[in-house]
């Protein structure tokens, strides 16, 4: 997930995986996936980069739902907050550790 790191280097991140995926140099927030060469398998190959390299539950239909890269960022984003305020209220909720059984 996003923790370990700033938002600038999960966006380059981010980027670095449309950029190998589609092939390209460069990619900026009106990018549409399918515009510059995308295609639904490497959407679902995007997809399932974005979950494995960033730890972020982003879904190909999000991906053919979004395929702005600012869109689909933005979507990301939301997922990884998320993820994070889940996990923390988690830890927080967790109880302590009794040391044994009675």
């Amino acid at each position: 997930m996003m923790s370990g790191h700033d938002d600038e280097t999960w966006v380059e991140e981010f980027a670095q995986l449309w950029r190998e995926v589609l092939g390209v140099d460069s990619v900026d927030e009106h990018d549409d996936f399918f515009e510059i060469g995308g295609h639904s398998l490497g959407a679902l190959r995007l997809a399932t980069l974005i979950q494995r390299e960033l730890g972020i539950a982003v879904e190909l239909q999000q991906v053919m739902d979004n395929p702005r890269y600012g869109d689909l960022l933005a979507v990301a984003s939301r997922a990884a907050r998320g993820a994070d305020a889940a996990a923390a209220a988690h830890g927080a909720a967790a109880p302590a550790p009794t040391g044994g059984h009675r």
